[in-house]
């Protein structure tokens, strides 16, 4: 049914403004009651179209593949219906899905690409760490010579392990790549500062002033 991991990942693609597809999971279940679920959805707004709504809903099961075809022509209809595309032909952009130190081929990032298409040898900017493409691999362990948007891909040629999150820029050349490496570097330490002196007094005065800024959280316990 509607868990509250499911409220939350719809309160994020309402905020991002995003299309929302449902992949109905579990149905080889035998306690399975979709026509629950779907009510269920319909209760927070979440109208599917056999209800009347816009919203596509996919019965799917993850363990025997049932649907899974069917869900990724609805996604690739959806895409092309509301005219979604990411354009191939300029530096990559992307984002860190995933880091982590390999003993064999040092640090290793999992990104995926947003714009453009990522290439061998490929100067990249990812956060505050700047390096080249060294060898990347698909979802599968191949290697690859090109990933285009929105393909995952693992890559090696980072000095240092990456955050998850950190956005990776593809950049015309090693100096250029360097020197953002460094800005970002020094606005994470300037940002670091500024937050180890801030006190009560100091956060009320700014927020008179109006220089703090609210982020909206999710506390879950």
């Amino acid at each position: 049914g509607v868990m509250p991991q499911t409220r939350e990942a719809i309160d994020h693609a309402r905020a991002a403004k995003v299309p929302i597809i449902i992949a109905l999971n579990k149905i080889d279940k035998a306690n399975a009651n979709p026509d629950h679920v779907k009510q269920q959805l319909a209760e927070i707004d979440v109208v599917i179209e056999e209800y009347g709504g816009d919203i596509v809903c996919v019965p799917v099961s993850a363990r025997k593949g049932l649907g899974i075809d069917e869900l990724l022509d609805y996604i690739l209809l959806v895409a092309e219906v509301q005219d979604i595309r990411a354009n191939p032909n300029r530096l990559a952009t992307g984002v860190i899905i995933e880091a982590r130190l390999e003993k064999n081929s040092g640090p290793t990032a999992t990104v995926l690409v947003q714009q453009g298409t990522l290439k061998m040898g490929d100067n990249i900017v990812v956060g505050a760490v700047s390096g080249k493409v060294r060898a990347m691999f698909n979802d599968r362990g191949k290697r690859i010579q090109k990933a285009p948007p929105s393909t995952p891909v693992s890559i090696i040629g980072l000095p240092e392990v990456p955050q998850a999150g950190d956005h990776l820029e593809s950049v015309v050349d090693e100096r250029t790549a360097k020197q953002r490496a460094q800005q970002e570097t020094e606005k994470r330490h300037d940002e670091s500062a500024a937050s180890t002196q801030v006190s009560l007094d100091t956060l009320y005065t700014q927020m008179q002033a109006g220089k703090v800024k609210e982020m909206e959280l999710i506390i879950k316990y």
